[in-house]
């Protein structure tokens, strides 16, 4: 395994949020770009990025086989979004910060950093494993995710003294989770329709990692920069995400998943930071977003070392 790859792959990301950073700083990139650039990302490119990591996948897998990883992934996310409801109360979180601690224990960046780490710790073939796991974290991160969202936004809401929102099923109606279950559908069904359809996809989703690293980057402008380390609870809650969590995953899998590679894949994949949509989801529903930020800037820059500790352990 490259070691000096995966550093590479982390460093990228934390670059690009300290441009985002930057452009902030310089009157270049403020909230009103920001809103913008989040519906974008949000209606357009996910959904795109998301139809892409099936339609132009050479050569599926059966159904059958499918099936098995999705149910394996699937359950990996039921682990963290039990330990969502108690990692909150262990770090003595209140009010509308519940909900953002909940998003960021259960939904970590499977994206972008995913298949480029998996595929320098485990090989070519682990990238269609990571986009399986993509699959489940589409479809949970807009809807449980949104729920947390949402609901931070209300506790926040509540405690200025303004209507809380409600949530009801058109708030799962969106882009981002029609196009998970699409791609579900897709690969458990083979079609992959025409290659410039899956072609466009990628286009429009190659906007999204970038677009959200800057949108994180400029969240952090408006937060003083003391204040971007001072958060202590955001330090144990960085050693829950990329540490614990990752060894729970590993002790409760290991005696009945027999594939070595699927093995390290749940333990990789649940090692990743918070997840660059939070922020974006955020903005959206009018959530704490600079908690948000900072937890993913944190554990983003923790992961330079955490990921390479781990690969050491379990490729």
């Amino acid at each position: 395994m490259d070691f000096f790859y995966v550093f590479g792959k982390m460093a990228e990301l934390f670059l690009i949020i300290i441009i985002g950073y930057i452009c902030c700083k310089c009157g270049a990139f403020g909230k009103e770009a920001r809103l913008h650039v989040t519906r974008l990302v949000l209606h357009v490119a996910i959904p795109g990025v998301t139809l892409a990591s099936v339609l132009t996948q050479d050569d599926l897998p059966g159904a059958a086989e499918i099936l098995g990883l999705l149910a394996v992934a699937f359950s990996s996310y039921l682990i963290l979004i039990a330990a969502a409801y108690i990692v909150p109360k262990l770090l003595r979180a209140e009010g509308a910060e519940v909900g953002i601690y909940r998003f960021m224990v259960a939904f970590a960046n499977v994206g972008f950093i995913g298949y480029p780490v998996t595929q320098a710790i485990f090989g070519d073939r682990a990238v269609f494993y990571t986009c399986v796991f993509n699959l489940p974290f589409n479809f949970l991160a807009f809807s449980v995710g949104v729920i947390f969202i949402r609901k931070s936004a209300a506790a926040g809401s509540a405690q200025d003294g303004a209507a809380k929102s409600v949530i009801t099923y058109k708030t799962f109606l969106t882009p981002c989770l029609i196009s998970s279950v699409l791609a579900i559908i897709l690969a458990l069904t083979g079609w992959k329709g025409p290659a410039f359809i899956g072609d466009t996809c990628t286009i429009l989703g190659n906007i999204t990692t970038p677009a959200a690293l800057l949108v994180i980057g400029s969240s952090l402008a408006e937060m003083p920069v003391k204040e971007m380390f001072s958060n202590g609870r955001v330090y144990v809650f960085a050693l829950f995400r990329l540490l614990i969590l990752p060894l729970i995953v590993y002790f409760i899998y290991r005696g009945f998943v027999r594939d070595a590679l699927l093995l390290g894949e749940c333990v990789i994949i649940s090692a990743m930071p918070v997840a660059t949509n939070g922020t974006m989801l955020c903005l959206q529903y009018k959530a704490d977003e600079k908690l948000m930020a900072q937890g993913t800037f944190i554990t983003t820059l923790a992961s330079l070392v955490t990921i390479p500790m781990l690969a050491m352990l379990f490729a």
